[in-house]
């Protein structure tokens, strides 16, 4: 058998296991936790592609200046999405602890 531990020693126990110990997320939490991170991550990336934004040979800068605007616009409503799905998991996480 092994000796105890310093802990065990001096008297300290360790707390009762709960049932909550073992309870894991529903798949459908953690699927959202993805999907909002990687939401978030596209929304970056489009943001980034956007700033690379440069007026071609044949369109006038109006027209690239347009297609940055949709590009941060879409990047936007990406980030907004996947921020809104964070929030839904914290939200879920915390009624689950109940």
């Amino acid at each position: 058998m092994t000796s105890p531990a310093d802990w065990e020693t001096e008297g300290a126990s360790a707390r009762a296991a709960v049932p909550s110990d073992a309870l894991r997320q529903p798949i459908a939490v953690r699927v959202a936790t993805w999907i909002g991170a990687v939401l978030l991550v596209v929304a970056l990336v489009v943001y980034a592609l956007a700033a690379q934004v440069t007026a071609g040979a044949d369109e006038t800068e109006v027209q690239a200046l347009a297609r940055s605007v949709v590009l941060v616009v879409v990047a936007t409503g990406v980030g907004v999405l996947g921020g809104v799905a964070l929030l839904l998991r914290l939200v879920a996480g915390a009624f689950l602890r109940r």
